[in-house]
């Protein structure tokens, strides 16, 4: 974390690429949008587009069960494991950058501040579940998800709900991040990995999976180790590298008792160290640039699970715990705990073969402690889902009742519905409606009745947020190119803000924030070896005065051409972000960068593996003062026995 998030909130940079000045953002942005607006792209959103394909796209996110994804009435994304070993980046936070509707800001390299917003929302509205745990810590500000200690050699497979309302996960969800370690399709073996790069950057993955008949299990462990850079502007005088230490441990075992009855367990370790800085001394308060930020996070999930034909059944327990410590000079100057205890029961009813019920009720109950306060507070949610077959595609309703420690009784409710167009075999048409609401974080109440806040943030108490949105999508194959473009709009009423002009503490807004944009994505075959995907979104996002919100981009896009012959594999990508402004209206620089990856699969067990960050070596800030890595390059090699 940088020193900016010790005591208030930290401001995010957004995770994407440079262009070299002084290119025309204009120009930049014509650019990206022309392919796009010609084909449309995503080998990994093909599966997002829901195309008619040979094998049909299987995905979790959109209603906690698993859905063909013709029958999908949502945004879904999805990246498998070959995604994310062709995209090579190591962290969540890039990988999630390359999504359509998806920014990611970080502050300053590997293990710094990071933050994911969907089609414009805060990361704190967004649910981020990693093998069925809840994830999020209720001891970061506003109990923002701590994506930037989340592995990317540890995934499998990731799925991003874009929809209105995450609503069965939970009436906050403004979108939900869904990430597996486990691959249901895994034989018996060993995969490793070993990469070495620049700013002395050093990871070593190692995963051993048995599958028999009636047990299947899991373990893995991954390292990453990186000297850095000096992420900030104002440490220039002495300036040192800020550095990022993380061990990570997944484990996962399915016992199969019989065809009908199973158990299933996973846990996960995850030990961050960060270096960053500007942080006071604890006893002068004089500014330092000798800080770090310790995180370590358990969890835990066991379910037992019961399936037959037209039933199934599975009664859940997890736990997070979560430990934040900053140092000053060595010395410890802050530090908080926070706890999540899930009770979940989920169950569906393939009442006929045209119609599905999903229900489900869940208790969760949340702990902080900062050191000078201990809060803890229980949510309980009932919900209910009906799908129904309806002319030529499918008619979803869901609702959610949640009945909070705090903030007493809330109904939320999402419809969705997904027809294939008259004559148009190739074409369909969805669209998506929903509320949801969001009490206000333990973080957020403790902050403003701590020794830190005062007026206006202490005058009044925090109320829950409300929240409403729609999309419509258009999806189909134009040619050979898949194709994807969805209209969205969504709003935010009484949202909970930190006071960035006297940093009094959180506020509430009066009035609506809005986002509204459109998303298109696609991708098509050039020959036989080569192929270009991506995605391209208009974001006009606007606070309660009308102007524009920070750090939301109105333009974001993504661009890869990739080249696949025999045993050798390459992918060029660009990223681009365009007219985002800092919470002081200051204009952020437009930014396109390149990344080259690489693979070649030396024999069926072994392969050596390359990529360049930011070819260009462009500097452009996407958060004015934190810098970003340069040209960076990487070489390693995996190996499967």
């Amino acid at each position: 974390m940088t020193g900016r998030s010790q005591n208030t909130p930290s401001s995010h940079h957004l995770r994407s690429y440079r262009q070299r000045r002084p290119a025309n953002p204009r120009l930049m942005s014509a650019l990206l949008a022309l392919p796009l607006g010609l084909c449309l792209t995503s080998h990994t959103i093909a599966q997002t587009t829901e195309a008619p394909a040979a094998i049909e796209e299987t995905v979790i996110v959109a209603s906690r069960v698993a859905d063909l994804s013709h029958q999908v009435g949502v945004s879904v994304s999805v990246l498998d494991r070959d995604d994310i070993l062709s995209l090579g980046y190591p962290d969540l936070g890039s990988l999630l950058d390359t999504q359509p509707g998806v920014t990611v800001t970080m502050d300053g390299g590997f293990g710094k501040a990071a933050a994911v917003r969907i089609r414009g929302e805060e990361g704190f509205r967004t649910r981020i579940v990693l093998d069925g745990i809840n994830i999020a810590d209720p001891s970061s500000p506003q109990i923002s998800p701590r994506i930037e200690h989340i592995l990317g050699s540890e995934l499998t497979r990731v799925e991003i709900l874009r929809g209105p309302q995450g609503l069965l996960w939970g009436a906050d969800a403004g979108g939900v991040v869904l990430m597996s370690t486990i691959d249901q399709a895994a034989t018996t073996g060993v995969d490793a990995s070993v990469e070495i790069g620049g700013n002395e950057f050093g990871q070593a993955a190692i995963k051993g999976t048995y599958a028999g008949e009636q047990i299947t299990g899991t373990l893995s462990v991954a390292t990453l180790e990186s000297e850095g850079i000096n992420a900030r502007d104002s440490d220039n005088i002495n300036p040192d590298r800020d550095g990022y230490d993380n061990t990570t441990v997944h484990g996962a075992v399915d016992f199969r008792l019989t065809e009908a009855w199973s158990i299933k367990v996973s846990a996960t370790d995850i030990d961050g160290d960060n270096e960053y800085d500007s942080c006071y001394d604890t006893v002068t308060f004089a500014l330092l640039n000798d800080c770090d930020d310790r995180y370590e996070q358990q969890a835990w999930r066991a379910a037992v699970a019961y399936q037959e034909d037209a039933h199934s059944l599975e009664l859940s327990a997890a736990s997070s715990d979560t430990e934040r410590a900053f140092f000053s000079a060595g010395l410890l100057s802050f530090g908080t705990t926070g706890e999540i205890n899930a009770l979940s029961l989920l169950g569906t009813w393939r009442a006929s073969p045209n119609t599905r019920v999903t229900y489900g009720a869940e208790e969760e109950k949340q702990k902080l402690d900062d050191g000078a306060t201990g809060r803890e507070r229980d949510n309980t949610g009932l919900y209910l889902e009906i799908q129904q077959q309806w002319l030529d595609g499918v008619i979803t309703a869901g609702w959610r009742r949640d009945d909070n420690d705090d903030f007493g009784e809330h109904d939320s409710w999402r419809i969705s519905a997904r027809q294939t167009l008259p004559g148009l075999d190739q074409w369909s048409l969805r669209g998506a409606i929903g509320t949801g609401f969001r009490a206000p974080s333990l973080y957020e109440i403790a902050y403003n009745t701590g020794p830190f806040a005062y007026p206006p943030a202490t005058l009044a108490p925090l109320k829950e947020e409300q929240s409403e949105g729609w999309e419509v999508g258009l999806v189909g194959l134009l040619g050979n190119a898949t194709v994807e473009v969805i209209w969205f709009d969504q709003q935010i009423e009484n949202e909970i803000i930190y006071d960035m002009a006297n940093y009094s503490g959180y506020l509430q807004t009066e009035g609506k924030s809005t986002s509204e944009g459109i998303e298109l994505v696609g991708s098509v075959a050039l020959s036989q070896r080569l192929a270009l995907e991506g995605n391209f979104t208009w974001n006009d996002t606007a606070q309660q005065n009308g102007q524009q919100r920070p750090y939301r981009p109105e333009e974001t896009g993504r661009i890869s051409l990739i080249w696949d012959q025999s045993n050798v594999t390459a992918r060029l990508t660009a990223r681009h972000t365009g007219k985002a402004v800092d919470p002081f209206l200051t204009p952020i620089d437009t930014t396109l960068t390149l990344d080259l990856t690489a693979r070649w699969a030396v024999s069926p067990r072994w392969s050596l593996e390359a990529r360049v960050l930011n070819l260009t070596d462009e500097t452009n800030q996407q958060v004015p003062g934190y810098r970003m890595p340069g040209l960076t390059a990487y070489a390693g090699v995996r190996v499967s026995l």
